[in-house]
């Protein structure tokens, strides 16, 4: 049987106190997604430079978004998805 592609959307807004451990979590995984696909909604914290140092050693594809302005979240999680492979 055939596996499909895994894509996990990932719709973000100053996360900074909790994305560390979201992010680890994908590693826990029985299965490693193909991609992980992360919408900043303009945030104002640390959580895009914690996506880029967990993106520089993750085993798998980590594409990051960073909006110029802040969507609102229906929107911000849109664009995750419509960005996933």
């Amino acid at each position: 049987m055939t596996i499909g592609r895994i894509s996990i959307a990932m719709a973000v807004y100053n996360g900074e106190r909790f994305i560390q451990e979201q992010l680890e979590s994908f590693l826990k995984q029985t299965r490693l997604p193909d991609e992980l696909v992360v919408s900043d909604n303009h945030s104002t914290d640390r959580t895009v430079e914690i996506v880029r140092e967990f993106s520089a050693c993750a085993p798998f594809a980590v594409r990051l978004f960073v909006n110029n302005r802040n969507f609102g979240v229906s929107k911000n999680f849109e664009r995750a998805i419509s960005r996933c492979t």
